[in-house]
């Protein structure tokens, strides 16, 4: 009985949308600090994800359709949640040693920085909130 209600609460205050959330930021956070990495190296293809989009697909709040998987072997099809995110390698042009754009990767590591630090004191807020409750008279 303790684990159903504690399971209520935790998904009425949106802890697993906010945890999916910081994941899929960490996740970015890796593929660009991996493209910053190999600024220098010749023939690297820089990797991004659509956070817009993977957070959609994550909590199922976008306008594409999903497989539903019936078998525990079935591969996850469409927009399913337990399909990986795309990553989208940029193509090198003509001329370039690799496709790695230094200002545009630190751009993107600075705004994601600033999504994850959201999201931390958002979840940080719900549990302050839960906190509040649980100990008020």
């Amino acid at each position: 009985m303790e684990n159903k209600i504690s399971q209520f609460i935790f998904n009425k205050v949106g802890i697993p949308n906010s945890k999916k959330y910081l994941d899929l930021a960490s996740f970015k956070h890796k593929l660009v600090s991996g493209n910053i990495a190999n600024v220098s190296t010749p023939g690297y293809k820089a990797q991004d994800v659509n956070f817009d989009n993977e957070y959609k697909k994550l909590t199922k709040t976008g306008n594409q359709l999903s497989g539903t998987m019936t078998h525990g072997n079935h591969l996850p099809t469409g927009n399913h949640p337990d399909r990986g995110p795309k990553i989208n390698s940029e193509r090198i042009k003509d001329n370039e040693m690799n496709s790695v754009d230094i200002d545009k990767e630190m751009s993107d590591l600075a705004q994601n920085e600033l999504r994850f630090t959201i999201g931390a004191t958002l979840l940080q807020r719900k549990f302050e909130g839960l906190r509040k409750v649980i100990t008020s008279k």
